[in-house]
């Protein structure tokens, strides 16, 4: 990293075809990046760049191919080197840096799992953060150098760096370093304001007023590092719970830095947190999936982030239909370290954001719910409603797995993760594994025992219907029958889900008998021994409805 933030790159990598006899191999980098050579085993390679402008419309980083000097065989291990310079490293005022091709600053061949081993060069008045175990941190002259090792393969190696106050905590075996930027980027330093001085009242007097003063006063900037220490703190506690959950992370070393925006992304073993999660007090309107900005930026995104270390960066999605579950698991996840560190009540509170936002009706006049199901991913992004893919991936998603864990049960839903974790750990899962895994884990003689009818209508479907109940008690104890009606509106003819109407007893275990909706009123009988205390819709929050 030169001093201008201009990088020079020297990029090796090990590749063993599958095929043989390939003359040619594709890889991606980002724009902001040129490859100026390409070695095979230290032979030169040609290397072709198509400035194709469909390419540039349809990817976010450019595609070029690798002709290596003779056609590769299957099974053999080759050394592609690679030489590449540009800038994806930017300076959002006052020496706040940021990296913006995060992803893609060296070449890839899809995300496949890899060994790293990273070696930085940079000026020595910074700090960088990347994955791994640390091997050497020195200066030489005027630059530090920095390499670090990842003890297990990973998919992608992010960097980070800057100006950096660290907070380190070692919880459960794990590392978890937090860093601040020591200055506020431009874009949250605060405006000038003008202020009118009005004079002391004083005795009555016949001469005219004076002029009222004006002058520009600057309120006092936030401070970058308010929530150092407890923005630490609390990724700590929830890598360790979720740990304790779902099983190891993808590292054990895990690195938090600052980066400008309303967004967080988490990669192995380095997680970018908006400022705004650093700072004390965040105003403005509701976010965009619904939850207030204090809340989304101080308790949801950076519990969001850490669950990325487990899905997305440990098991992953081949498909964009299926990248939802990534999404909605790390959502859900966050969630539920939400309800063991705030209370169950914070949970419901955030589940009915998200069920607001799924209902705002656009110019059409249709909810954003209504422009498809979860499964068309990033094709939501191009409807006429801008909000449905970030209130449909993350807000109906995070209630699907709401849902699910409804219909399985506590015990058996944190077995089910554990399971998915072990089962595809470091490798794809669709929509539909993941519906059998699911369904594997359900109680026996459950309804839907499959969940088909389940993911059909969440998943794989649209509506949010409002519900009505309505019951009688006929006979007498013990030979009792609630006789009950179940009405569905607001949802198209053909919805049908499965409702939870919980019978309360005074003694003994309550009842829950799950009742399929339908587009006519649904009648049903239950046997009971004593009459119910209560007869409840959904008492605990489990459903998606309006």
């Amino acid at each position: 990293v030169n001093p201008d933030l201009s990088m020079s790159v020297v990029t090796r990598v090990k590749v063993r075809p599958a095929v043989d006899g390939a003359t040619v191999v594709t890889f991606d980098i980002s724009p902001q990046m040129q490859v100026s050579e390409v070695t095979v085993d230290g032979r030169a390679a040609e290397v072709l760049q198509r400035d194709s402008l469909r390419l540039n419309l349809t990817r976010d980083n450019n595609l070029f191919l690798v002709a290596p000097p003779e056609p590769l065989r299957a099974g053999r291990e080759y050394e592609f080197e690679f030489h590449h310079s540009g800038t994806v490293i930017y300076d959002a005022g006052d020496r706040v840096l940021y990296v913006s091709a995060r992803g893609a600053w060296y070449p890839l061949h899809g995300l496949q799992f890899s060994d790293y081993d990273l070696l930085f060069r940079y000026p020595k008045d910074l700090d960088l953060v990347t994955p791994g175990d640390l091997v050497e941190d020195r200066t030489d002259g005027d630059w530090r150098i920095t390499r670090r090792h990842t003890a297990t393969a990973i998919r992608i190696a992010a960097f980070n760096l800057g100006n950096y106050e660290h907070a380190r905590l070692e919880r459960g075996g794990y590392v978890v370093d937090v860093c601040a930027n020591r200055a506020l980027e431009r874009a949250l330093l605060p405006r000038p304001q003008t202020v009118t001085a009005i004079p002391p009242l004083g005795i009555r007097s016949r001469r005219l007023p004076d002029p009222l003063a004006e002058t520009q006063v600057t309120p006092p900037a936030m401070d970058p590092m308010a929530r150092l220490q407890s923005l630490a703190s609390e990724v700590a506690s929830a890598l360790e719970f979720m740990a304790s959950k779902f099983g190891p992370p993808t590292l054990r070393h895990l690195a938090v830095s600052p980066i400008p925006g309303t967004f967080g992304q988490g990669f192995p073993g380095l997680i970018y947190l908006s400022t705004l999660s650093y700072l004390k007090n965040v105003p403005g309107p509701p976010y965009a999936g619904g939850e207030s900005q204090e809340l989304f930026f101080q308790d949801v995104l950076q519990a969001h982030e850490t669950a990325h270390q487990w899905w997305g960066n440990r098991v992953t999605v081949g498909s964009y239909r299926d990248s939802w579950l990534m999404e909605a698991l790390a959502n859900y996840s966050a969630l539920l370290y939400i309800e063991k560190s705030k209370g169950a009540r914070e949970v419901e509170k955030i589940l009915d954001s998200y069920r607001a936002a799924l209902l705002v009706k656009g110019d059409s006049g249709q909810t954003v719910d209504s422009n498809g199901p979860i499964v068309l991913g990033t094709r939501l992004e191009n409807s006429q409603e801008p909000r449905a893919w970030r209130a449909i991936t993350y807000g109906k998603g995070s209630w699907i797995i709401q849902m699910l864990r409804g219909r399985i049960g506590d015990e058996r839903f944190f077995a089910m993760l554990a399971e998915l974790l072990k089962r595809y750990d470091r490798k794809a899962i669709t929509t539909e594994a993941f519906r059998g895994l699911a369904a594997e884990f359900l109680p026996p003689k459950s309804n839907d025992p499959k969940l088909e009818t389940f993911f059909d209508q969440w998943v794989y479907g649209t509506g949010i219907p409002t519900l009505k109940l309505t019951y009688t008690i006929k006979g007498k104890a013990p030979a009792l029958k609630l006789v009950g009606t179940l009405t569905q509106s607001d949802v198209d003819g053909d919805f049908s889900a499965l409702i939870p109407v919980e019978i309360q007893v005074a003694r003994g275990r309550n009842i829950t008998q799950w009742v399929p909706s339908a587009n006519n009123p649904v009648t049903f009988t239950v046997p009971l021994k004593q009459a119910p205390v209560k007869v409840a819709l959904d008492p605990h929050h489990g459903l998606l409805r309006r």
